[in-house]
């Protein structure tokens, strides 16, 4: 290669260099904080990065209970409710009734990770992103639920890891103490409904349950690989449906995670719908009988349909179902399925029914998602844990309305109902309002501010057609972004942003790639045009020595 052309490559490759060094530089100087940094106590239950993050147990929780013989807790009196105040050395932030409407709250538990910058809380916003409710007591939250009949309560799933003594009933040296708390926000008064130690750290973590009625809630345990029906006021298990009473042993994940059960829900008819994450399905489960297959959604490494899901909704039939909200986790997108007759497209609760998809909907942030609750009206309310993003979706596509979150896991609108149960389908939202081939909204993706008001230049009766994947394309930026995330492997990207800082986004890592691939492009080249020229070399030294 000449002067000139050696120039000119050096010149490209620089350039891609400094491109890609200032993708990422601006990432991270315009990242919004995490509310941890500006509310969180970075208490035990919160290890700062760098810590263990194994609770000691003088750490545990003010109102744990000592475990049982099998590792289960007993009820003592802690389960007393009272409507007092929260006691003067409680940190949290408390909701003031006088300044927050229930109505306009949004409650998210978040999951943390150790690697990076990300605090686990439980927090309540605003629809101007005002925390209005705060606590990070513990070492990650999941589920997050409404309780019926209040307006300021909910109860959460969290999870402490200890260590030593705390773990001397379950016999290891350490173990994770799962928790479903009731909490007052405008208190901070709090009592635990039903805790278990479980004899590891990892794949031991409860992701939901789901409650039954005043005394029994539904477990969706990883660990056991199973569903269990839980009296709280005895701590005895009534009911387990075990996956291996269904699944064959070589499919689904690795030994110790096996198929990651993340999610239960009870329906009306008494049948539990289960996510079965590592086997890429949602089964519906009927006490006595077993996994009704005719129902199944999804099939294991079919990721056209789902691939590692979280939280599927149940849309009954009342509301337009049956249909199912998902977050289609590894596809970076969500979708909503809906139940019908495959010779008439009719929506059907027959046994002869298919799924067929009804709605989807990403744009080119939405990395990770793992739950979508569809409102009452109309929109869906979407945890995005690696774009770090709690977001208000229009059934056309557009963000009506979006808050910077760490690493959050599940959300619930306060008087909306428990996730979708408020909601209605789209196949019934689309017959209300029509069928639009192109509807209009505001642009999401990169570098949204940390809140996203509603587009007021969007029409809200716009509904994209049967199946549709809708996402703000109308730049080819975005479109660009898009297809870019669906070309990459959804695993190793997710791993990564698992364990980077929380200002990292997908696009980070692609310019950061971009900026490797140059640099060591650059450096071959260089390699190549030296005097040295090792290919060279090493390829005259190889002729040197075959037989003549």
């Amino acid at each position: 290669m000449n002067g000139p052309s050696k120039r000119v490559a050096r010149a490209l490759f620089a350039v891609v260099l400094v491109l890609a060094a200032g993708a990422v530089a601006s990432s991270y100087a315009t990242a919004e904080t995490n509310v941890a940094r500006a509310h969180g106590s970075s208490g035990a239950g919160n290890p700062v990065p760098g810590e263990t993050g194994v609770a000691a147990p003088e750490t545990r929780p003010p109102d744990y209970r000592e475990p049982g013989a099998n590792g289960s807790l007993t009820n003592g009196a802690v389960d007393e409710w009272s409507d007092g105040t929260a006691a003067e050395t409680d940190e949290r932030v408390l909701v003031d009734p006088a300044e927050h409407d229930p109505a306009n709250l949004t409650v998210v538990g978040t999951q943390g990770f150790y690697a990076s910058d990300e605090q686990a809380e439980l927090v309540a916003f605003d629809r101007e992103g005002e925390v209005a409710y705060y606590d990070d007591n513990y070492r990650v939250y999941f589920d997050v639920d409404p309780v019926e009949g209040t307006d300021y309560t909910v109860e959460y799933l969290a999870s402490k890891h200890l260590d030593g003594e705390g773990c001397v009933n379950v016999s290891t040296e350490r173990c994770t103490y799962n928790v479903v708390n009731r909490v007052n926000m405008t208190t901070g008064q709090e009592r635990e409904v039903y805790g278990e130690v479980t004899p590891r750290i990892y794949s031991a973590r409860w992701h939901d349950v789901d409650r039954i009625n005043d005394t029994h809630v539904a477990v969706a345990d990883i660990l056991r690989d199973s569903v269990r029906v839980v009296n709280t006021t005895t701590d005895e298990t009534v009911w387990e449906w075990n996956a291996s009473d269904h699944f064959d042993p070589d499919v689904g994940g690795a030994e110790g995670d096996w198929t990651h059960i993340n999610d239960v829900e009870v329906l009306d008819d008494g049948r539990f719908m289960v996510s079965v994450r590592n086997m890429d399905r949602v089964v519906f489960v009927e006490p006595g009988e077993g996994v009704d297959a005719n129902w199944t959604l999804g099939t294991e490494d079919d990721y056209d349909v789902l691939y590692e899901q979280h939280n599927p909704d149940y849309i009954p039939a009342e509301h337009g179902g049956p249909a199912i909200t998902v977050a289609d986790s590894e596809n970076s997108r969500v979708l909503e399925y809906q139940r019908v007759d495959p010779e008439t497209g009719n929506a059907t609760t027959a046994e002869d029914g298919e799924w067929r998809r009804s709605w989807g909907w990403r744009d080119s942030r939405v990395q990770w998602p793992r739950d979508a609750d569809r409102l009452p009206n109309g929109d869906t309310l979407v945890v995005d844990t690696h774009g770090d993003r709690v977001a208000q979706i229009a059934p056309d596509g557009s963000v009506n309305w979006s808050l910077t979150v760490g690493m959050p896991y599940d959300v619930e609108r306060l008087g909306t109902g428990d996730e979708s149960a408020g909601g209605d389908s789209m196949r019934s939202i689309r017959e209300a309002r029509g069928t639009t081939e192109d509807g209009s909204g505001a642009r999401s993706g990169v570098g949204v501010p940390i809140i996203q008001p509603a587009n007021d230049d969007a029409d809200p009766d716009a509904v994209p057609p049967e199946g549709r994947i809708t996402h703000p394309d109308r730049t080819v930026v975005e479109t660009t972004w898009v297809a870019l995330k669906e070309l990459t492997p959804s695993i190793v990207v997710n791993g990564l942003l698992y364990a980077a800082p929380s200002w990292v986004r997908f696009t980070d890592l692609a310019f950061g790639a971009a900026g490797f691939v140059a640099a060591l492009g650059w450096i071959g080249s260089e390699l190549y045009w030296s005097r040295y020229a090792p290919l060279g070399r090493a390829r005259a030294a190889l002729r040197s020595v075959r037989p003549r």
